[in-house]
């Protein structure tokens, strides 16, 4: 009986623990078209807070790909903030890669139909 008690506080505390670290209520995604990796465009903000486009971008930048090897990059096309992260994104109807703009030395390429929703989104 003491076994079967100690068991079920493990799974309640294990349960509490992870939808505790899964619940990232992000609200609002602003997209910041850039000049260079250093310099924003002028009154380029754009901000999303429908929930469903919200959802398009978490889901596209969490399910990136990372990619092997050094990276060389062109100047961004996009800034992306999504909660306390940032990402600098560059986009087409057919690839998408981002970058954490806190590790400049890797790179995540999204899904080709992630990257076309997103595309589609910001054009």
């Amino acid at each position: 009986m003491k076994r079967l008690s100690l068991l079920f506080i493990f799974i309640v505390f294990t349960l509490l623990l992870v939808s505790g670290c899964s619940s990232k209520n992000i609200e609002k995604i602003d997209v910041y078209e850039m000049e260079s990796f250093s310099n924003i465009k002028k009154d380029s903000l754009t901000s999303f807070t429908d929930s469903k486009v919200v959802s398009n971008f978490v889901n596209a930048f969490e399910n990136a790909n990372k990619e092997q090897g050094i990276v060389d990059m062109a100047d961004p096309e996009y800034k992306v903030e999504i909660g306390e992260e940032s990402y600098y994104l560059w986009i087409s109807e057919e690839q998408g890669t981002i970058m954490n703009v806190n590790d400049t030395h890797t790179i995540y390429t999204l899904s080709k139909s992630s990257a076309k929703t997103i595309n589609e989104l910001l054009n």
